[in-house]
């Protein structure tokens, strides 16, 4: 939001510094973003007049002009603009002057072998947007042209301060001049001076054609004025004028600029329709009640006052006459209706829509204006009304109209809205105020107190509340232009501090103080994370919203995206992995390992399922140096990746078990396992699918893991795992011997694991696979493979005759139930 500080002065009165006004605004919530003198845009440029112009001796289409600009000697200037005059008067830049819109500085210059000292300048050259092509000619539109030699700035309303405002959602008021000037006036305590508004409800009730009915709550209001004997001719005021101008505002014609005008001074936009130009759309006379709202037709068009051509659908609500078009309701008017200079008759509209129906409209076509901006915040209904009326006073004033008649729909109601505040509610919330000792800066010699009932009635009033008191607090009445966002208690106590000062507060620390610690769970999560990263993983976090080719058929759908591409939760994390992984790879990284603590969303029926996942994905070899390592050396394979993700989750004291998975459609059907824990999956590893790393251009080696975090925390921070015991440290060595075994390619290392633990108690402690092999020597559908078994007894040494029966029991259990050959 741009205010402009000359403005301001004529809505509050208020001697601040410009740096502390800033200052104290952003304190209060408003925060200040920019600055902007515009004075700067003419700096040493002044009124000129043209006393004489000749052709340019070795250029036809360049002028030299003499100048006179209130200096002893005229000033010779070549100009090259095609309306440039003699007799007239202009806007001369000086040598030494800097014109910051186009950051152009003046100098002495020779053009063509003739010197010019100085430039004359048109309106777009200065910052200002101007239909003229050319140089700027006073007399065409001021009849008392200032001296000449006198400072342009004046002239063109530059002697003003442009202050951008970030107005936040709550604070649909702060969209509005006389909206920051009431807060100016509360926080610096100093004078309004705003124009009257007239809120008596004596326009006359009509029922609009509402098709669409979720577009108008019990708050939102639909008016009409009929006016006429307009004369749209001439130009606005120039008061008026150089308000727009310096907010940016383009002049259109007196009827459109002051709907602008009394949006940027009150807040409530407003639209004209030219009532010649709906009464040739119709075929007959219109009457307010063939004005309606309506959702827009799917591939409906619609041509708009910026010349463009809308395809509508249903998500778009429109302003019909006869059920025709005229408008994307809060957003635009319609070329068909659209006022020009030859408008004598119009229906002024003024209107309050929920924000979600203006939002929805301006994201399906894409456009957001100045009066949808307003809308989606939220407007208070209570003003509309009085706005309009000062609308047709405006257009009756300045352009000659005659008022007659309004009409407003007939289920709006102005509310009144009371709230009760509570002494002990205040005080419970805000604590004590900070009452500072003069003599000293030392906090403890400051004393502390609560709010008194007369510095809290004093803040209500400055908000413009009426106030009755009673035993317990008060009853506020809500002024109606803060009757959208302050209708809480709470409200009001956030205004009281805000105030105040939220530094201006004593702490309210709790007693006594209690250190935190971390639960179980989160000692886990915070160990995993750390885990990984030591284990060389980077953590990754991605986003929520995704389009609809990442997401599934349960997806959640966002009923108001703001993209197509955020417009539901995403059912999966891999997708967007992958992409992250084809993003480094394309960028030079040789290999990237990630991974993220998520949720995934999907819709189940009537219920949604939120899921916490631990994901993430692997391609290419990370290393320090390629000393000693083939360059080439670019992969890891399907074990050392799957490694990687056992050492970082060793760190859980759990155990996690590999069964082979083949229905994944988007994983390698040979190279993905389904991963246990406590006997229940809880994800998959492995490779994916070919197709998969063509798509997205990556190394076949590409692994993704997936695992239920939920499940994961439980097993870890179960009694029996996350309660340590301690052993004693075994005294006595232990003996290790060696199985090879040739078997089928059905058996798993994991069933071979199992069944020689099974057959080797008591005395197994340990055993581990390692070597595997297969290829040309062996059959085709069999496979080499070698373990290591460790035997210890805990009371003494063992001896080759301890172990013997053992170790044989356990070769023939391996030959006779997987009929292996044992190769040693």
């Amino acid at each position: 939001m741009k205010v402009s500080v000359s403005w301001l002065k004529d809505l509050v009165e208020f001697n601040n510094d410009i740096d502390d006004l800033a200052e104290r605004l952003s304190m209060t919530g408003f925060e200040v973003e920019s600055l902007e003198d515009l004075s700067e845009r003419a700096r040493n440029v002044v009124i000129g007049f043209v006393d004489e112009i000749k052709p340019h001796p070795n250029a036809e289409k360049l002028k030299v002009c003499s100048v006179d600009v209130g200096l002893p000697k005229k000033l010779s200037i070549v100009c090259g603009a095609p309306n440039v005059k003699a007799g007239y008067h202009v806007l001369v830049a000086k040598v030494g002057a800097y014109l910051s819109a186009n950051s152009l500085h003046i100098k002495l210059s020779n053009l063509r072998g003739v010197e010019s000292e100085g430039m004359i300048c048109s309106l777009g050259e200065l910052g200002i947007e101007s239909n003229n092509e050319g140089i700027e000619i006073l007399e065409e539109n001021e009849s008392n042209v200032p001296p000449i030699g006198t400072n342009a700035a004046d002239y063109l309303g530059l002697n003003d301060t442009i202050i951008e405002l970030a107005i936040t959602a709550n604070r649909p008021d702060g969209m509005s001049m006389v909206g920051i000037a009431r807060e100016i006036s509360t926080i610096t305590n100093s004078k309004l001076t705003l124009p009257k508004l007239d809120f008596n409800d004596d326009f006359n009730k009509f029922t609009p054609k509402i098709k669409n009915i979720q577009s108008f709550g019990s708050d939102c209001i639909y008016s009409l004025t009929y006016i006429d004997s307009i004369d749209n001719t001439d130009k606005i005021n120039k008061t008026i004028l150089n308000k727009l101008s310096s907010l940016k505002q383009n002049s259109i014609n007196p009827i459109v600029d002051i709907t602008n005008y009394l949006m940027l001074e009150q807040g409530q936009p407003l639209h004209a329709f030219d009532a010649d130009l709906l009464d040739e759309i119709v075929g007959r006379k219109v009457k307010p009640n063939d004005f309606g709202i309506r959702n827009g037709e799917e591939g409906e068009l619609f041509l708009a006052l910026d010349k463009k051509e809308y395809k509508l659908n249903p998500n778009i609500n429109l302003i019909t006459c006869n059920d025709i078009p005229i408008a994307i309701a809060g957003v635009i008017g319609g070329n068909n209706s659209s006022v020009s200079d030859k408008t004598t008759r119009i229906w002024l509209e003024a209107a309050v829509f929920t924000p979600t129906s203006i939002r929805n409209s301006s994201r399906e076509i894409g456009l957001r204006t100045d009066a949808s901006s307003r809308y989606e915040k939220g407007i208070s209904s209570n003003m509309t009304i009085a706005v309009s009326k000062r609308a047709s006073q405006l257009i009756s004033l300045e352009l000659g109209g005659s008022i007659k008649s309004t009409h407003v729909n007939n289920d709006f109601k102005r509310k009144s809205i009371s709230v009760g505040l509570r002494i002990e509610k205040i005080n419970r919330i805000l604590g004590k105020l900070i009452s500072t000792n003069n003599l000293s800066d030392d906090r403890s010699s400051n004393r502390t107190r609560y709010l008194n009932n007369d510095e809290i009635e004093t803040f209500l009033t400055k908000l413009g509340c009426q106030i009755t008191s009673n035993s317990w607090g008060w009853n506020v009445e809500i002024p109606p232009y803060r009757s959208s966002d302050l209708t809480r208690e709470i409200d009001l106590i956030e205004e009281i501090a805000r105030l105040i000062g939220y530094d201006n507060f004593d702490s309210n620390m709790p007693d006594p103080l209690e250190p935190g610690v971390l639960s179980p769970s989160k000692l886990v999560e915070r160990r995993l994370r750390n885990s990984f990263i030591h284990n060389g993983f980077q953590e990754v976090v991605t986003s929520s919203l995704v389009g609809p080719d990442s997401s599934g058929e349960n997806a959640v759908l966002i009923k108001n995206p703001l993209l197509t591409e955020t417009s539901r939760l995403r059912t999966n994390v891999w997708d967007e992995h992958l992409k992250i992984l084809q993003r480094n790879i394309s960028f030079g990284a040789e290999g990237c390992w990630i991974f993220e603590i998520a949720k995934t969303y999907k819709k189940d029926k009537e219920f949604f399922v939120e899921t916490n996942l631990l994901s993430g994905a692997i391609t290419g070899n990370k290393r320090l140096s390629k000393w000693g390592v083939s360059s080439k050396h670019l992969s890891i394979d399907y074990f050392e990746a799957r490694g990687k993700l056992k050492q970082s989750l060793d760190v859980l004291p759990i155990e996690t078990i590999d069964k082979q998975l083949t229905d994944k459609h988007f994983m390698h059907p040979g190279r993905t396992a389904e991963l246990f824990v406590e006997g229940k999956s809880i994800g998959f590893f492995g490779q994916i699918h070919p197709s998969l790393s063509e798509k997205f251009n990556l190394i076949k080696e590409t692994y993704l893991f997936n695992l239920e975090f939920d499940p994961l925390i439980k097993a870890a921070t179960r009694k029996t795992n996350w309660t340590r015991i301690y052993k004693d440290y075994p005294t006595v060595p232990y003996m290790e011997r060696d199985i090879a075994l040739i078997h089928s390619k059905k058996h798993t290392s994991l069933e071979i694991i199992n069944l020689i633990k099974k057959f080797g108690r008591p005395l197994l402690e340990k055993v581990e696979l390692i070597d595997r092999y297969e290829g040309s020597s062996i059959p085709e559908e069999e496979i080499s493979q070698a373990f290591r078994i460790r035997y210890r007894d805990t009371k003494k040494t063992l001896v080759e005759e301890d172990i013997n029966p053992i170790h044989e029991k356990i070769r023939k259990a391996l030959k006779e139930k997987l009929k292996a050959d044992l190769r040693s």
